[in-house]
């Protein structure tokens, strides 16, 4: 019987999907050996769920301030322990350095730091600025003109508050509580208001945008194979950073929290109170004062973290991927599929499938041959399209016994000698663990030859296939065994992952989302019936996970214990250690002070991040690099983009992209996506249809998924076709809008996708509103989020005094102040609507947004209840890093004028081929013609066509009126 099942189960997957070989001829399980070293960890009680945990607060003693010194914009002093040392965690620091900066009208910075730093220990509590960026006063800040005041007092010890100077309102109150500083402990407390309202910290998974009053989120970036999407824990980012509203009589004040450090570390949020504690570093904050949420949103990049890199334009095209493409024909399958289905196609991307064994710089020479994907992608680029490859930050080490088994790009970077070290005790050889092609290595990107060797990698791999971006996997420096496993092993290279991958005997997935059962009740009684065969041909092994259970470790007095720190934090992984699946905390840079991973783990997404964007600099000179990232830290918007996981095919996961989303954009990464239908489990029809037209309002629009699952592009399902083909018109459309949106975000720090609150932020109802979203100022989003249904519900907010629209229809809404409505959504359809008093430009879509920028312009008005609006347009060559020729658009519309005002150099060749305006017919209000002026003159207008319909003034006609649609000045009389 196990034989038939077996052969059963081979036959589904041959069906499914076409494997490649996994890499090397180890197969599962791993050898005795390997599989000994995964359980060295023992396992660890968290100390947020000890119970019997020390508490700092209780034992340690505080410090003291004296010394104080005060400038007109800085205030300095020394903290000296005030009592006994408790070395609760670890060692405490008995003398202290605080250093105050009022570094902008709205951004206050507040460090404590030891005060004998000398430079071998100086990396283990400040966070050099190649690591994270950093702020600095600005010209004429001083104190006196500043929005926040810092506050400190000696009793009982040293305590300090950050105030608003105009309402005497402490934003941040440490008073009642101590300063905890260990080397490898640090706790600091602050007070809050009763029901407080907190966004961000990103990155987990969450059920919901405003966080909870009573959750714990843990900093330590990892990958899980197992389980990429776990809720509520840490995932592969670290971003120390909150966005607060407080509301009191009908208005609200919002401010951000920066914690500037990337030790490991855990946010307390509890009902009174935020408990701030790292595992090392230094106390380094920053305040911002808004007093929007946009506003403190916009000082926090604009003072410290950097405004978000400016995306080419074809980055905001739609995007396909799987792993499971098996060559260069299967690509050119899908992307002849997404043509034959009308769905404009902007990339295709590739997963691991390409690559030689999953070796970075390599291809697959019998799927992916290079003469094969030359051909391929000169079609695809003189399509306007383009092909995006993986890449993963870890070497490949070959088998020093097998001559066969070279690896070029491994030698030149151990010439260069740029691999990260072991590091226990007086090993100085590399680091060597298991990634995706065995037994691996790390570069080193602090190292300057580092930077060199990786843009000398990227430039050879373009010379053999010219790829037009990349993204950047892994690099949350994961590694799938404990310790260096590797070496003294290299002989057994290549090794197999120590887990099964998908798509191998016993790994198809057979899960689908919700309710399949009922509008699949076939399929989904043949899908159980085929997962239970598979766990009984393949039931899971038995596993251990460490031998012993502990809670916290009692400090050695002057030593300190990287490997396991007396302070365990809450990681999701069995176990709770920092040596599961990453590189290791011991292991070490080659730098003159040998600092450890234990420092510098949440940082190497960024270290890596900048190499990459350097390095695609020079591949193509002059152009905007296009890349994402899968780990990211504060700063790295200034880069790339991410990505949001291997999120599942479930309609919970779905539902939790948009918290993700928005809390990205408090961190100041706006260019984000999902997997769209989901990456792990299958999609079926109602799923993917409902996703993609969620997704289809992200900027980072992408679909993608594993192996061992049914193929999901968009043109599978005909409704899903349809669907996406209506949404993907309102994407296309609103390119120009969302262009100009990453243009205002680049150059001002503007927030691309939005919460509710951030553009109403007075109507307190909005603070916990997360199944809806906004796309800048103007765009709401009101998206089907669980199965079956064919309507969504939400609000409109600022009504009675603000217009909605429908996008599709233009007629208005009418909605009482905090009314959920309910609005008709049969499964094509996502309800989209305009906010009055905007106005848009766009352009008629093409297949691609090459073709799309060619195409005539189109001007939607959308009035307010004046009668009024206003928009903004930003152009350029849409590629170019530093564009000599750009143009801006003014639109203003009032007293039935329509102006709109152009400066600027760059030549947009498309005619303006029609107006709209919405609104225009709310009362009895007739329009008998409109007068054209361009450049100041009266311009022949006698061809337009004006119509009226469900309220909204259509004016057509206007190609041979406006051949260039805005090389001048133009403006619209309508009478």
């Amino acid at each position: 019987m196990r034989v038939i099942l077996v052969a059963h189960l081979v036959a589904l997957v041959t069906a499914q999907t076409t494997l490649d070989q996994p890499p090397g001829p180890k197969t599962w399980p791993p050898t005795s050996t390997l599989a000994s070293t995964l359980n060295l960890a023992p396992s660890v009680l968290p100390n947020v769920l000890d119970p019997k945990a020390p508490d700092a607060q209780k034992l340690c003693p505080g410090y003291k301030a004296a010394n104080v010194v005060s400038t007109e914009n800085t205030i300095t002093a020394d903290l000296t322990l005030a009592g006994s040392a408790c070395n609760t965690y670890g060692n405490e620091i008995s003398e202290l350095t605080l250093e105050v900066q009022y570094q902008d009208t709205a951004q206050l910075n507040v460090k404590i730091y030891p005060k004998f730093l000398v430079p071998s220990n100086r990396s283990l509590y400040i966070l050099d600025d190649s690591l994270s960026p950093s702020g600095s006063i600005a010209v004429d800040c001083k104190a006196n003109n500043s929005d926040l005041v810092f506050e400190w007092s000696n009793d009982p010890s040293f305590q300090f508050r950050v105030k608003r100077t105009n309402t005497d309102e402490a934003i941040f109150d440490t008073y009642g509580h101590k300063i905890v500083f260990e080397d490898q402990f640090l706790e600091l407390v602050t007070n809050m208001e009763p029901d407080y309202n907190i966004y961000g910290l990103p990155e987990a998974i969450r059920g919901a945008f405003r966080l909870p009053n009573q959750y714990t989120q843990t900093f330590w970036n990892q990958y899980n194979e197992m389980n990429d999407q776990p809720i509520d824990a840490n995932m592969h980012s670290t971003h120390p950073v909150y966005l607060e509203t407080r509301y009191a009589n009908g208005c609200s004040k919002s401010h951000v929290v920066y914690a500037r450090n990337l030790h490991g570390q855990e946010w307390l949020l509890r009902p009174d109170r935020v408990i701030y504690r790292t595992i090392g570093g230094s106390f380094d904050f920053y305040f911002f004062s808004g007093p929007s949420p946009t506003e403190a949103l916009a000082q926090q990049q604009l003072g410290v973290i950097g405004t978000p890199v400016m995306q080419p334009y074809w980055a905001f095209g739609f995007h396909q991927v799987r792993w499971g493409y098996q060559n260069w024909t299967v690509l050119q399958e899908i992307i002849d599929g997404y043509a034959a289905a009308n769905i404009q196609l902007e990339a295709i991307w590739n997963d691991l499938d390409y690559l030689f064994q999953y070796r970075i710089f390599t291809h697959n020479n019998n799927t992916y041959p290079v003469p094969e994907g030359q051909e391929f992608l000169e079609r695809l680029h003189a399509n306007g399209q383009y092909w995006m490859p993986i890449l993963d930050p870890n070497v490949y080490v070959p088998n020093p016994n097998n001559a066969t088994d070279a690896n070029p790009t491994y030698d030149r970077g151990k010439a260069l000698d740029l691999y990260i070290k072991h590091g226990q005790g007086d090993d100085t050889s590399d680091y060597i663990g298991i990634q995706w092609p065995g037994f691996s290595v790390w570069p080193d990107f602090l190292q300057n030859t580092t930077q060199d060797f990786w843009t000398n990698e990227m430039k050879m791999y373009h010379e053999q296939l010219p790829f037009d971006g990349w993204w950047l996997d892994v690099n949350d420096q994961s590694s799938w065994c404990t310790g260096s496993c590797g070496t003294g092993r290299l002989e057994e290279n290549p090794v197999h992952v120590p887990f099964k991958l998908p798509g191998e005997p016993g790994e198809i997935n057979y899960d689908y989302p919700e309710a399949f059962d009922q509008t699949n009740a076939t399929e989904a009684a043949s899908a159980s019936a085929a997962s239970a065969s598979q766990a009984s041909a393949y039931p899971t092994p038995s596993t251990t996970v460490g031998t012993a259970t502990v809670g916290f470790t009692s400090p050695t007095p002057g030593v300190r214990n990287i490997t396991f720190p007396p302070y365990a934090l809450n990681l999701t992984l069995a176990g709770h250690s920092l040596l599961k699946q990453a590189v290791a905390p011991y292991a070490t840079h080659n730098d003159g002070f040998h600092i450890t991973e234990y420092e510098l783990h949440n940082t190497y997404g960024y270290t890596s991040g900048i190499a990459t964007y350097k390095a695609l600099l020079s591949v193509f000179p002059g152009k905007r690099p296009f890349w994402i990232s899968r780990s990211t830290s504060p700063g790295s918007g200034a880069l790339t983009g991410h990505w949001g996981g291997d999120s599942n095919s479930r309609w919970g996961n779905m539902y939790m992209t948009i918290p993700q989303a928005l809390t990205f954009s408090v961190a100041g990464i706006p260019y984000f996506g999902v997997e769209t239908c989901g990456f792990n489990g299958n999609a079926d029809m109602e799923l993917c249809t409902r996703w993609m037209q969620l997704s289809a309002f992200f900027p980072l629009y992408r679909n993608h998924n594993s192996r061992n699952t049914i193929a999901q592009e968009a043109f599978r399902w005909a409704t899903t076709a349809e669907s996406t083909r209506r949404v993907m018109d309102v994407r296309f459309r609103l390119l120009p809008y969302q262009y100009t949106l990453f243009y205002n975000a680049h150059k001002k720090g503007e927030t691309v996708l939005r919460a509710l609150a951030w553009n109403f932020p007075d109507e307190e109802s909005l603070r916990g509103v997360d199944n809806q979203f906004m796309l800048g100022p103007s765009i709401l989003i009101t998206p089907v989020l669980a199965p079956l249904l064919r309507s969504s519900q939400g609000v409109f907010p600022g009504v009675p005094d603000t217009r909605w629209y429908d996008w599709y229809t233009l007629e208005e809404i009418k909605a009482a102040r905090g009314e959920n409505v309910t609005l008709n959504a049969p499964l094509e359809h996502i309800p989209v609507h305009v906010r009055g008093g905007s106005i848009i430009a766009s352009q008629l879509p093409g297949n691609t947004t090459k073709t799309t920028r060619s195409n005539p312009w189109s001007v939607l008005v959308a009035l307010d209840g004046a009668g009024e609006a206003k928009g903004d347009l930003y152009l350029d060559d849409g590629v170019s890093q530093e564009p000599t020729d750009i143009k801006q658009i003014e639109f203003s519309f009032a007293q039935s004028t329509l102006n709109i005002f152009v400066t600027g150099t760059y030549h947009d060749k498309s005619p303006l081929a029609n107006i709209t305006i919405a609104g225009w017919n709310s009362g009895d209000a007739q329009c008998r013609g409109v007068e054209v002026f361009a450049g100041g003159k009266s311009v022949d207008g006698s061809n337009v066509k004006i119509t009226n319909q469900s309220g909204a003034l259509q004016v057509t006609g206007l190609e041979c009126v406006v051949a260039e649609a805005f090389s001048n000045d133009l403006c619209f009389k309508f009478l």
